[in-house]
């Protein structure tokens, strides 16, 4: 099977290509005010990359959020391009995709990325918010092993605990979930904004 995976939720955009279980391109970029428009030509070429023609692509996995509000509902259009295309579509949260894969090592993986406004974006105890450090740090308090998963930026104060960076494109993380643990293309918000669609499954 030929698939795509697609991230515009965060700064860093990214298109990897899988074909047959196995991530064979990867780009990135980081220029967020610059994803609308460079997006269809960094999917072209991370196929022309991958030796695999759009056409031939059966599944999109795209990031429904959360992250920049412009960039979540951009990541989820052109997932719904695919979709209006005939192609199967599928999302999972950043949060998800960022921490999937540290499981295995023993530890309690918790996910984070900036949100603006002085807080992070954060999955702790089966619950996705947006938090600032001091409450992130009062949570850590209470789990076993946990094991910061950060992309963009992590607090000084949360330093002192077990953290990585995620250096692997997001795209290609999201190609890594078990399709099981998807969900049908949706947008994933946890904070309330103006400009935020008032729908939910597409």
């Amino acid at each position: 099977m030929k698939r795509l995976g697609i991230d515009l939720s965060l700064p860093e955009g990214s298109v990897s290509v899988e074909v047959d279980g196995e991530v064979i391109s990867s780009v990135a970029w980081k220029r967020p005010k610059l994803h609308a428009e460079v997006v269809f030509s960094q999917i072209e070429n991370a196929l022309k990359l991958a030796g695999v023609k759009r056409e031939e692509i059966e599944e999109v996995v795209v990031s429904s959020g959360p992250g920049s509000f412009t960039g979540v509902r951009l990541s989820v259009s052109t997932g719904k391009a695919f979709k209006e295309c005939g192609v199967k579509v599928l999302s999972s949260t950043t949060l998800k995709a960022l921490k999937h894969g540290y499981s295995s090592l023993g530890l309690t993986p918790v996910p984070i990325i900036p949100a603006r406004r002085g807080k992070y974006y954060a999955e702790l105890k089966g619950r996705e918010a947006d938090l600032t450090a001091e409450e992130i740090l009062k949570e850590l308090s209470s789990l076993k092993n946990p094991l910061l998963v950060w992309k963009g930026e992590l607090p000084p104060q949360l330093k002192e605990f077990p953290n990585v960076e995620e250096r692997a494109p997001l795209s290609a993380k999201l190609l890594s979930i078990p399709e099981g643990e998807l969900s049908p293309l949706t947008f994933h918000y946890i904070r309330d904004h103006d400009a935020k669609p008032q729908y939910r499954n597409l």
